[in-house]
């Protein structure tokens, strides 16, 4: 597998090979896009084409599945269910694939940064910042799975840094800080190269800037956070869309003013049972509908019924419309946050960056700078366009039972954000227990409470068996 990652002799861009593109602009276009396309698509993976193992289904299911935001009605083989019970191994389907792929994308976009080298043409300097941006997003979303937050350390085990087509296979694990200067050096390159772009689906000098704001966020520099936040809501071409078109936003990201950086899926990518939403959903005949929302989230946004955010829960009701269908004993409480695209079940092009998550960043790092009143007014910005108001506002002297204004911030980014891969990381970067004590597969018999410290070692995942075994010089996770 690492061979096979790291010694690619052909892009995926229809058969275009590398040593061709330093001549051709439609094949550098072709490839960029090929990198792209393999979020999305299914690859050959160990000589299997397995409709469930593309890159969008597994990260989110292990960015999220481990967070206090859902809940498993049942036992599945899908390896999901190691995800959702914590009960990891080396040899998970889901994190081999997920590395395998991750690195796949990461040296398409070395190829590309190969060939173009310190190119002076517009068109080309735009591709080569996509490929930077690639780069870096893929290196970072690594780290939130198999490393400890930078607020732990920058001296822990980060992971493999890809930066040549060069690079050989054996190469041992960078640490936490040298993952995030490169990832920060690589964002900043993007910027410089890219211009507006070619539509939300791609890369841009805004989906940098905002993806910058993240990256500081996590490493606690509060002010470049915000002043990356401020570039983006103040000079970007992005806006919060209305509480009225708010659910058909996230349904259907091509025609958002919101969307920052989306995977497009058309319907030709449609995985129907394998897609994200069919865990979430059955409607139609089509989907599991097994994974809900946990009680303690759907509580939390019942709390406000005027909350459009309410609108992504649908109860699956019974013929007298009144009465929650059960599964195993767990009311069916369905999540269609990633469905309906065209009005297609289990159709959805996920945003991978919005601007709600931007004004979250700069409010969080407010918090964390002790500026209460500005990370009041971005919190209230988000719960404004979610079709909140009066009481139902947080001010200075009522943060409605939460003990600080990074609590605050910290439960607004529940609400907004979830379901989309950032609650987990959330939490253990700022070093807060993840409360489990709901209904749920997760809970041993008997049970009724769990509480996992922000230190536990299963808040990441192990590095793959294959990649441990194939490159003595990487050190497995403990």
């Amino acid at each position: 597998m690492i061979t096979t990652a790291c010694e690619l002799d052909q892009l995926p861009s229809e058969g275009i090979v590398a040593e061709s593109l330093s001549t051709n602009y439609e094949g550098l276009l072709a490839a960029t896009n090929g990198n792209y396309a393999m979020m999305k698509d299914v690859i050959t993976y160990y000589g299997a084409n397995n409709t469930a193992n593309y890159w969008i289904r597994h990260y989110h299911h292990l960015a999220e599945y481990a967070s206090d935001n859902v809940m498993l009605s049942g036992s599945t083989t899908d390896p999901l269910f190691y995800s959702f019970t914590r009960e990891h191994f080396a040899a998970m389907n889901n994190t081999s694939y997920l590395w395998f792929s991750s690195y796949r994308i990461i040296n398409g976009a070395n190829q590309i940064i190969a060939v173009l080298g310190d190119t002076q043409d517009e068109n080309s300097r735009q591709l080569l910042g996509e490929s930077y941006f690639l780069r870096a997003f893929m290196h970072l979303e690594l780290l939130k799975l198999f490393a400890l937050p930078y607020s732990h350390g920058v001296d822990n085990d980060g992971v493999i840094l890809k930066l040549s087509i060069e690079d050989s296979p054996l190469k041992a694990r960078s640490t936490v800080g040298q993952c995030y200067d490169q990832i920060e050096e690589d964002l900043l390159l993007a910027e410089e190269l890219m211009g507006t772009g070619r539509g939300r689906a791609f890369a841009s000098k805004g989906a940098a800037q905002a993806l910058l704001s993240r990256v500081y966020l996590h490493m606690e520099r509060w002010q470049d956070a915000i002043d990356y936040a401020d570039e983006v809501i103040t000079n970007g071409p992005y806006e919060l869309e209305p509480r009225d078109n708010y659910v058909n936003s996230l349904w259907n990201s091509a025609s958002s003013s919101e969307a920052i950086w989306y995977v497009a899926q058309l319907l030709q990518d449609d995985k129907t049972l394998a897609a994200v939403g069919s865990m979430y959903l059955t409607d139609q005949g089509l989907g599991w509908g097994e994974i809900y929302p946990s009680k303690t989230l759907r509580d939390l946004l019942g709390a406000n019924p005027n909350d459009v955010r309410n609108d992504f829960i649908k109860p699956d009701y019974d013929v007298d419309g009144v009465t929650v269908k059960q599964r195993n004993g767990y009311p069916k409480y369905f999540i269609t946050k990633f469905s309906y695209q065209d009005d297609v079940v289990t159709l959805n092009s996920p945003q991978m960056i919005r601007l709600a998550e931007v004004y979250l960043n700069r409010s969080e790092a407010y918090a964390h700078l002790n500026n209460e009143s500005e990370a009041l007014a971005d919190v209230n910005k988000i719960r404004e366009r979610a079709g909140l108001s009066g009481t139902e506002l947080y001010s200075a002297g009522d943060f409605k039972g939460l003990a600080n204004i990074l609590e605050v911030v910290l439960n607004e980014r529940r609400l907004e954000l979830a379901w989309e891969g950032f609650r987990t990381h959330d939490l253990v970067r700022n070093k807060m227990n993840i409360d489990r004590s709901y209904p749920g597969v997760h809970l041993p018999n008997g049970e009724t409470t769990q509480i996992i410290p922000w230190d536990d070692l299963r808040n990441i995942y192990f590095i793959p068996l294959n990649e441990v075994t194939n490159n003595t010089e990487a050190k497995q996770n403990p």
